[in-house]
């Protein structure tokens, strides 16, 4: 009779093979393999050049401090958002601006702030001189963590925390924080340039009519969709993947309670940075500048790259309900014009685009001449009122520094 041969099952040859390793080889190499990507994590130790914490300087600098003149004053004043106190210079027109230009009642009030990576003393200062001088009261501030403002980690650039500061001061203003009789905070208008100019159309949608009577946008971010196509295209896959593992490296980071990683904010081609400009642009924002309040240095927090994709203001801009004047350059790569007249054309006719023949890092140094702020102030009386056109000044006023953005 033929030996009976029974083939044994599959799990029953596997359970019999030795294992190629142990289970305690495993659990080593899992723990040594997390420990070494942990530690490419949070050092990045191949990146040389990302830049580990960043230290307030608290250092008062003279040409900063409170002003006087014949046509307005600024003063510094600290409104709260979220727990944080936030800085701000408030500009007032002077008596004998307001007895020139017989306003007869609270000036009109006008909320600023800068755009990416940047604070209220990188340019804005000359905007808001000639808005003053013009009876226009002027709120401008720093977004948590920049400036005067406190806030860690600084330099975060985060757009939902910039939206947050927008409405924290847009609500301080009409609950009387600036004192009585001193603006008519019923009639408020927004004011914002580049990523600044896209979250005052927001902030515009967000708070409705009720709220905020006027918009000016100058050359505004508008779409992320635009923004990251560019940076690909400009870049490549691999260096988008190092700005990324940049990136990565500063959340974990944030997370575990360690210094924030940071990269340039701005830099040229082929440096890692969050903004690349090219060499001509790069030449005009090293000139040189004084110091900067909070010891601002060029560098942002990398994290900011993991959200910014799902910021597009243009996306809200047909829930704006009030006057919008948007000011765009032709020559613009960083913020293009066709964006600015596709929002112009969903708001409708309530909105109007004035387009300059300038890139985007000019148009705001050229923004604050009389020929190209005097369609602003015209569009301001025209909806808020109490601001006369032909008292403004002829030129720049005393206190205009030079700014790496302006």
């Amino acid at each position: 009779m033929p030996t009976k041969f029974e083939v044994p099952l599959r799990a029953q040859v596997l359970r019999s093979r030795k294992p190629l390793i142990t289970r305690q080889t495993a659990l080593i190499g899992a723990v040594v393999g997390g420990a070494v990507m942990g530690g490419a994590i949070m050092g990045l130790p191949w990146e040389d050049e990302v830049t580990y914490g960043m230290e307030r300087d608290t250092t008062v600098l003279e040409h900063l401090q409170p002003l006087s003149t014949e046509q307005y004053s600024r003063s510094t004043v600290y409104f709260d958002s979220h727990g944080v106190r936030c800085e701000a210079w408030f500009y007032e027109p002077s008596s004998r601006t307001r007895r020139d230009m017989d306003l007869g009642s609270s000036p009109p009030v006008v909320l600023m702030a800068h755009g990416l990576g940047s604070q209220k003393d990188m340019g804005l200062h000359p905007y808001a001189e000639q808005f003053a001088a013009s009876g226009l009261a002027v709120l401008a501030f720093d977004y948590r963590s920049f400036g005067g403002s406190d806030g860690w980690p600084r330099h975060e650039v985060n757009w939902r925390k910039h939206l947050e500061d927008w409405e924290a001061a847009v609500e301080w203003v009409r609950a009387g924080g600036l004192g009585t009789g001193r603006v008519d905070a019923s009639r408020l208008a927004l004011w914002g340039v580049s990523y600044s100019g896209g979250h005052v159309l927001s902030t515009a949608a967000s708070l409705g009519p009720d709220r905020v009577k006027v918009v000016v946008a100058n050359e505004p971010y508008l779409q992320a969709q635009r923004a990251v196509a560019k940076l690909i295209q400009e870049r490549g896959v691999l260096p988008m993947a190092r700005a990324l593992a940049a990136a990565m490296n500063d959340k974990v980071r944030g997370l575990l309670g360690l210094p924030p990683a940071y990269i340039k904010l701005i830099g040229g081609p082929g440096e890692l940075a969050l903004l690349q400009l090219s060499e001509e642009e790069m030449a005009q924002v090293q000139r040189p500048a004084p110091s900067r309040q909070g010891g601002w240095r060029n560098l942002a927090t990398a994290r900011m790259l993991l959200g910014a994709a799902a910021y597009s203001p243009i996306t809200g801009v047909d829930q704006i309900r009030v006057p919008v004047l948007m000011v765009a350059g032709t020559k613009d790569d960083i913020c293009p014009v066709g964006l600015a007249r596709e929002a112009v054309e969903r708001m409708g006719p309530q909105a109007r685009l004035i387009e300059r023949p300038h890139a985007h890092i000019e148009l705001h140094r050229y923004g604050a001449e009389p020929e190209f702020i005097k369609p602003v102030i015209e569009f301001l009386q025209e909806h808020l009122g109490g601001v006369v056109v032909d008292a403004a000044p002829a030129g720049p006023l005393a206190h205009t520094a030079e700014s790496q953005f302006g």
